[in-house]
């Protein structure tokens, strides 16, 4: 059973990453949450690292109204939920576009040049953050791969409180959880999964709102970048070698002394990932 939350990675992943080859790593509880605290502490070092979050969580973001109908995004934006007038009152999605149109996540919304629509101010004729996007939020560069079928609810889930649902049988959810899942438009974070039997962490995570679903609704499980995954694993195995004193990676440097061999905190590809999505500002 995992209580990680937002992780980039599985326990299930990490240990296949860090095993020799040929060999199989046993099953050690004490060691196992050791090894789940480090993920999640690797996976929000990659967060501060980039300036930024892989993983999707679900906000009302306000905003001021623009002299040019285009609204600028502070945060990387996945999906529009749902986009507000200042009077509250729905503008529809045919009314605007989301830039860049073919690539994510998403860095502006503005109104179509062929749009009736106007930005209007609230009640009190302000202008100021009376614009809400409430939208999905996170990096992923390809956002219509990142979400991946999971299975099925065997049976509907009518509370918005229990925390366990029935999956179909031929899932492929983690038994030992640790994963970001999601049905309609609601976030979890897997707790475990027994037989057909999924636990979540808690209802209407990541920002999200506790829903009821329907039987058979879609169960998708979040699918980190590629390279994340493997950054979070590779920052993971240094911290869980460097626990006991071993280097993972060292750097021989030749003198007249002889060769001194000293450690290296992360290897070159892994710098050039951080480099490669980190925020500029």
């Amino acid at each position: 059973m995992s209580d990680i939350a937002n992780s980039y990675c599985t326990l299930a992943e990490f240990k296949r990453y860090i095993k020799p080859s040929g060999q199989t790593l046993s099953i050690d509880a004490d060691d196992d949450d050791v090894i789940e605290s480090m993920i999640e502490t690797a996976s929000r070092r990659v967060d501060n690292l980039c300036g930024r979050k892989f993983y999707p969580t679900v906000a009302a973001e306000l905003y001021d109204i623009p002299y040019d109908n285009v609204i600028w995004f502070g945060d990387d934006l996945l999906a529009v939920l749902s986009f507000l007038n200042g009077d509250a009152v729905a503008i529809l999605a045919a009314e605007y576009i989301l830039k860049h149109a073919n690539s994510y996540p998403k860095y502006c919304l503005q109104l179509r040049d062929t749009s009736s629509t106007i930005f209007v101010t609230n009640s009190s004729t302000s202008s100021q953050q009376v614009l809400t996007v409430n939208g999905i939020w996170g990096f992923h560069i390809d956002y219509a791969r990142a979400w991946k079928l999971a299975g099925t609810l065997a049976a509907a889930w009518a509370s918005t409180t229990t925390l366990t649902a029935t999956m179909t049988a031929g899932h492929v959810l983690d038994a030992h959880g640790g994963q970001i899942l999601k049905i309609d438009n609601e976030l979890y974070n897997s707790s475990s999964v027994v037989a057909n039997t999924l636990t979540v962490q808690a209802r209407g995570d990541n920002g999200s709102t506790a829903a009821t679903h329907l039987i058979l609704a879609p169960v998708y499980v979040w699918k980190p970048m590629s390279e994340i995954n493997q950054l979070t694993m590779e920052v993971a195995n240094i911290m869980y070698h460097s626990r006991h004193g071993e280097n993972v990676e060292t750097t021989s440097t030749y003198t007249s002394a002889g060769v001194i061999v000293t450690p290296r905190s992360l290897p070159m590809w892994a710098q050039e990932v951080i480099r490669k999505y980190q925020r500029i500002v």
